[in-house]
């Protein structure tokens, strides 16, 4: 549990202490009765400072922070006694300590402040003061000790309760800690494992979250003949936006029989109006299909329009979208659009926050494209767009996904 460090605990007094001293020393009707009490009252808050100092550079010596405000104590008694005794305007300074006692855990402390306050007010007897010349002040002393006691008896409860309320919110907290954790780690898990499930072609991915939960996802599996690929962003970040991704693609996965990618998405579509329609959530997605043989590529774009394609020769061209998202609730048919990969090409498919890795335009595309005409394989773009990513403290999740048709070997 985080407290406060005895140094903090320590500058209002010392604040206090020290304006007591200056003003005992230059308004004429303050008087100093006794000038070396006083600057032994200064030593002993300076002592106490030192050590308040030390105790909280070192953690393992905070057990021994009651010796600061018991110095306190001796040191408010000193300069009671040096500022004209009972005459003294400067008794009340006994508070600080007192709640300093009062506020640790445990109700002996209240007893504790109760014997400090009788200490620093016998202080001026011990250093001479007779009864006799002050037949009230002992009554008066008794009298302050169970009004300060009273005060430190509140202190304590309501420490106490306050310990008592952070331990619940505390506990809350990691349990919800706990919970994120374990929900990233299953979402990590639903994203498909390192290796290509197709020969002659490279597919790699990654998703770099803004939060513990993300709202994108990517996927790849192997269908008949060849290999389905999608990349999804739902709007918002977090938990509510994970369960969502993680449905969608459950769905999206569950027409991977079907050759024509637009029943992924009528199926999403549906299942995001009825199911999660109070949602009020929708996402993109871009769904493909490759065949192995001659790199055919069936594809639908659901409002994405983040994709592009880098041919072997150096060109590239981006897939856009004019199909609207899923989960709008309006009556919308989504295209079925086709192209063929040759050796050496590569499609690259990318969430908007790979967009604010460079100005949040879509201008960044021109440097997606670039990067992925550069690169000689499908884990080398994708690595570079995750090294960005990781490097910087992004608004949005980042996702990319990359497949890419090994070009031929010549003899």
């Amino acid at each position: 549990m985080d407290r406060p460090s005895p140094l903090l605990k320590q500058l209002p007094f010392v604040a206090l202490f020290s304006v007591a001293v200056v003003l005992s020393g230059t308004i004429p009707t303050l008087v100093v009765s006794d000038a070396r009490v006083l600057v032994s009252a200064v030593l002993v808050t300076v002592i106490a400072t030192v050590l308040a100092v030390a105790f909280s550079r070192d953690e393992s010596l905070y057990r021994y922070g009651f010796i600061v405000p018991t110095l306190d104590l001796f040191a408010c008694g000193a300069l009671r006694f040096a500022t004209g005794e009972s005459k003294s305007i400067f008794a009340s300074l006994v508070i600080l300590p007192v709640i300093w006692f009062a506020s640790s855990e445990g109700r002996r402390f209240i007893f504790y402040s109760f014997l400090g306050v009788c200490a620093a007010l016998l202080v001026p007897f011990a250093l001479g003061t007779s009864v006799s010349d002050n037949p009230n002040e002992l009554w008066r002393g008794l009298f302050s000790a169970c009004a300060f006691t009273f005060a430190a008896t509140v202190v304590n409860e309501l420490s106490r309760l306050s310990r008592k309320k952070l331990s619940v919110i505390q506990r809350r907290e990691r349990a919800t800690t706990s919970e994120l954790d374990q929900a990233s780690r299953v979402q990590r898990a639903l994203l498909p494992k390192s290796g290509t499930p197709l020969p002659s072609y490279q597919v790699a991915g990654a998703c770099i979250p803004s939060t513990a939960i993300g709202g994108d996802f990517f996927d790849w599996y192997p269908i008949r003949g060849g290999l389905g690929f999608t990349l999804g962003d739902v709007m918002g970040k977090g938990v509510g936006a994970g369960i969502i991704a993680a449905t969608a693609r459950a769905v999206v996965r569950s027409a991977r029989n079907d050759e024509d990618p637009v029943v992924a998405f009528t199926r999403t579509a549906d299942c995001l109006a009825t199911d999660l329609g109070d949602t009020e959530s929708f996402a993109t997605l871009f769904h493909a299909r490759i065949r192995a043989e001659d790199g055919r590529m069936l594809y639908a774009d659901a409002g994405h329009g983040l994709t592009v394609v880098a041919r072997a020769d150096g060109s590239w061209e981006r897939l856009g979208s004019k199909d609207l998202p899923l989960g709008l609730g309006l009556d919308d048919d989504w295209t079925m659009q086709e192209l063929f990969l040759q050796p050496g090409d590569m499609v690259v498919c990318f969430s908007d926050g790979v967009l604010d890795l460079y100005d949040g335009s879509m201008a960044a595309v021109d440097h997606v494209a670039a990067i992925a005409v550069a690169a000689s394989s499908a884990s080398e773009i994708v690595d570079a767009i995750s090294g960005m990513a990781s490097r910087t403290n992004n608004p949005d999740d980042v996702t990319v996904v990359a497949l890419a048709r090994l070009a031929v070997a010549t003899a």
